[in-house]
């Protein structure tokens, strides 16, 4: 998810998001029918075929996490989600965040200078490479088993079948994907 806005002028929130999945590689109609499940996921269902420019910035913020989910991802970096958004948009992104950690068993590597937030949604955290907040004992162990499963899953990766589209994309039914509350 990038920092800055890196939208196409001109363009609606579903050709664009659908677009992205085809730069991912997806085939068009399935990068289509992507864009209006991540869309929805994310929140902007209802306001997908306005033109991206009329966004808000916090609907400008989801529409980054939509573009970055469309090709469904094993390994997501986000940085700073929540930025400019008000308390309501900025809880709703971490729910978002932390609903993709959790539950649809996205890695995410996630940088922010508010510690709440990466606290709230990640299972560890790192400091900042000056020797500030590198995180307790129990962090420490937390990586440690995070690392342990990680490479296990790479192991099992060959090994294990994940239900997957045409398009190489986990299912819709797989991923159970739900529109938040707005």
């Amino acid at each position: 998810m990038p920092e800055s806005d890196a939208h196409i002028p001109g363009m609606n929130a579903v050709s664009f998001v659908a677009y992205c999945g085809e730069l991912a590689g997806l085939p068009r109609v399935d990068a289509m029918q992507r864009a209006h499940e991540v869309l929805f996921y994310v929140g902007l269902g209802e306001a997908r075929y306005r033109n991206v420019e009329t966004y808000s910035t916090g609907m400008k913020q989801r529409i980054k996490l939509a573009q970055a989910l469309v090709h469904d991802p094993d390994l997501l970096f986000l940085d700073e989600p929540t930025n400019g958004m008000d308390p309501k948009g900025r809880d709703e992104m971490l729910e978002l965040v932390r609903d993709l950690a959790h539950n649809k068993g996205v890695n995410l590597i996630l940088s922010s200078h508010l510690l709440p937030d990466v606290e709230y949604t990640c299972d560890s955290r790192r400091g900042d490479g000056q020797g500030r907040d590198r995180g307790g004992r129990a962090d420490r162990r937390a990586e440690a088993a995070a690392r342990a499963r990680l490479r296990a899953a790479r192991e099992d990766a060959g090994r294990r079948h994940r239900p997957r589209s045409s398009s190489g994309c986990r299912s819709p039914d797989s991923i159970a994907m739900r529109p938040t509350r707005t």
